[in-house]
């Protein structure tokens, strides 16, 4: 089995990939629901509130940071996960075992820990994931895409062939946590609203190939994979059964783009 179809099984059966794309989904309808370029919110905008819903869903759907379950709760309060969400999303929010997922930051960019794996965020432009030059990123991004790893990356010759950067046979807990740290990068087009996610390992692009190593579509994944490891959020009499606002009526927009190229919505 490669690496890829192992991350996946693992996260799979844990149910944190059903967790991210919960994330996702409930950040980038919230992003959806409230901009508003008519009042000037822009390209900018759109970037730096898609990362910070989507910080704060993840920390919320793993009961991470303030979300955190109190010792010997499997839960922490239902008003707390539900505070200020719509209905809908509380409803189908999974919820996973205390401590299934962790917060695993790396030099202050917020990071999760689940199966030995970690992930961190980045955003592209939308269109464009193959073409993220990690060398433009933080420095943080550019180390976790020069770690070598043992797959064919479809360059000149594999990582591992350097001997410098060859595996070692008994890493330290910090090396094999930093060669087992994954990357979500999401983005969203500013003309059509839709959006885009992929969890993969970045690979080292200065030869100007592609961003990754291997990666996967999350949306593309069958909805089964990843219900097993989780159960739906258990509703509350007091918590709304219909969204709390309307749900978000999308304002798709004809691209004024020529020739189609993507839009940055800024990094974060």
């Amino acid at each position: 089995m490669g690496e890829r179809d192992q991350v996946l099984r693992l996260l799979g059966d844990a149910g944190v990939l059903e967790g991210i794309r919960w994330a996702q989904g409930s950040a980038y309808r919230q992003v959806q629901q409230d901009f508003n370029p008519a009042g000037g919110h822009d390209q900018g905008w759109i970037g730096y509130n898609a990362y910070k819903y989507l910080l704060n869903r993840l920390d919320r759907v793993f009961q991470c940071e303030q979300y955190m379950a109190p010792d010997g709760e499997e839960s922490v309060g239902r008003d707390v996960l539900a505070d200020g969400m719509i209905g809908r999303d509380y409803q189908t929010m999974r919820l996973l075992p205390p401590d299934a997922v962790n917060r695993r930051d790396l030099n202050n960019s917020p990071g999760w820990m689940a199966e030995g794996w970690r992930w961190l965020l980045s955003s592209y432009k939308f269109g464009q994931v193959d073409k993220i030059r990690w060398s433009e990123k933080s420095e943080t991004k550019a180390t976790v895409a020069r770690q070598p790893h043992g797959c064919d990356d479809g360059g000149l010759f594999p990582m591992t062939a350097i001997p410098a950067l060859a595996l070692p046979e008994n890493p330290t807990d910090r090396e094999r946590e930093m060669r087992q740290t994954l990357v979500l990068a999401h983005a969203m087009d500013p003309d059509t609203l839709e959006f885009e996610l992929f969890l993969g390992r970045s690979r080292w692009n200065a030869d100007g190939g592609s961003a990754w190593v291997w990666k996967q579509n999350m949306l593309d994944l069958p909805p089964e994979l990843g219900n097993r490891g989780s159960r739906l959020q258990p509703l509350d009499p007091t918590t709304p059964r219909g969204d709390v606002v309307a749900d978000v009526e999308l304002r798709v927009r004809r691209s004024a783009r020529d020739g189609g190229t993507p839009r940055a919505i800024g990094e974060a």
